[in-house]
């Protein structure tokens, strides 16, 4: 008979669990240990392993959704459930079942981060989880029963198959005992439990004596229906008494399968499929490649932090020369392509085209001899193929006339850009270029 490693674990020992093997029957074949994630390691290796998780960190409900369609249902969660969750709901992860015997449909949901932190303890000491399920669905509660059960400073309450919740005990007496009259009031006095076990730890068998039968419910007035067949005595449950010994695994390993249909492991978290075992004989030589491959992307990454210097001293190099070539220029973004441009001018400048300096000052320049007798010339620049003067004369009419004769020239042309006229003087510029 297969055997299944049933792990007991709480987030807050995160580096702690206990654990023991249970067969098909649900029967504990082993002692129940207790130690660190490093020892369950060990002896984890031959087993399938399930994780009974401490529902403290889950949020358990049963929900009427108006959809039976899985995909539709898990959209509708969220907004249904929102509510009851203080933390942001878009940082959960759900799953769910349907209830055979109710038109409910069983919830569970987690903290994402929580989730992949419990997988990540386990991956890093490489035990292979194939499931987690909420602890406290692994009780024997159903339609006959509830089930109580008392561990360290928790009590466990599991009032369905797929229902339950961890609570105080201080609060225990109150929760039953509403939900009690909960179910008196919305349906048939035949759906209340007949009875609920309570179990106790053999060190603390005391632990349910503040229940007494009048918490439970008996001698409550409920209310009866109306169809006499449904009348009954309005007594609560029998009070059932069971102490279990060590660890609540050997009450769990009983009934831990009926919460396989809430398993974590689904959706995103869903497990990949195991690989051939012909893996294990390719095991070296996946570790020499491996290897391999970490030796190779360190040399890789080595040689592109040399090439990466050495392209830095390179461009450091061209600015430096740069600078050395044109002083004046205060901005450099890329001095490779800066200093490609102005050379480009430079040669357009220097050339014989009816772009260049030479050529617009060979056209113009007959013009602006003859015609500069009542004007002063201020500055001259050219740039982008264009020269442009700047004029100052004591009319304006002479700064058009020189303007006119310059446009005379076939090969030239000119445009008064501005002008302005300031004590008796005129200034204006002129934007002189080849025609095409």
């Amino acid at each position: 008979m297969s055997e299944t490693l049933l792990i007991h674990y709480n987030i807050e020992q995160a580096q702690q669990a206990t654990w023991a093997l249970c067969n098909d029957a649900g029967e504990l074949t082993g002692k129940i240990n207790t130690g660190t994630i490093a020892e369950l390691s060990e002896v984890s290796g031959k087993y399938r392993a399930i994780i009974l998780l401490n529902s403290q960190c889950l949020h358990i409900n049963q929900l009427q959704l108006p959809t039976s369609n899985q995909q539709k249902m898990l959209k509708a969660i969220p907004f249904a459930i929102e509510e009851f969750i203080a933390e942001d709901i878009e940082n959960f992860h759900f799953v769910i079942s349907k209830n055979k015997h109710s038109k409910h449909t069983a919830v569970v949901g987690i903290d994402k981060i929580t989730l992949q932190n419990i997988l990540q303890i386990f991956q890093q000491a490489n035990i292979t989880i194939e499931k987690i399920i909420p602890d406290v669905l692994c009780l024997a509660a159903d339609e006959q029963q509830w089930v109580c059960l008392n561990y360290l400073d928790t009590t466990y309450l599991q009032t369905d198959r797929l229902n339950g919740m961890v609570l105080s005990h201080d609060v225990l007496p109150y929760i039953i005992n509403s939900k009690l009259q909960e179910k008196a009031r919305s349906a048939l006095l035949q759906t209340l439990p007949e009875k609920i076990l309570l179990f106790t730890e053999q060190e603390n068998t005391a632990a349910f004596e503040q229940l007494t039968l009048d918490d439970l419910g008996e001698n409550q007035q409920f209310e009866n229906n109306s169809n006499e067949s449904h009348n009954r005595e309005n007594h609560g449950p029998e009070k059932i008494n069971v102490v279990y010994n060590k660890h609540p695994l050997v009450v769990f390993c009983g009934h831990y399968k009926q919460a396989l249909a809430l398993n974590l492991l689904q959706h995103e978290f869903k497990n990949k499929s195991k690989s051939s075992g012909l893996w294990l004989h390719w095991r070296l030589a996946a570790s020499l490649a491996t290897i391999w491959l970490v030796l190779s992307l360190a040399l890789s990454n080595f040689q592109y932090a040399q090439i990466k210097k050495t392209n830095n001293i390179t461009k450091a190099e061209i600015e430096k020369i740069y600078k050395l070539a044109f002083p004046k220029s205060r901005k450099i973004i890329n001095p490779r392509v800066q200093m490609e441009q102005k050379l480009k001018e430079l040669k357009s400048g220097a050339g014989n085209s009816n772009n260049g300096l030479i050529f617009l000052l060979a056209e113009s320049f007959g013009t602006l001899r003859s015609d500069t007798k009542n004007i002063t010339l201020q500055s001259l620049t050219f740039r982008n193929n264009r020269m442009n003067i700047s004029l100052e004369s004591n009319n304006l009419q002479s700064i058009e006339n020189l303007n006119k004769n310059l446009n005379n020239n076939n090969k030239i042309q000119s445009e008064i850009t501005s002008s302005s006229s300031e004590k008796n003087k005129v200034k204006g510029n002129l934007h002189i270029e080849g025609r095409s």
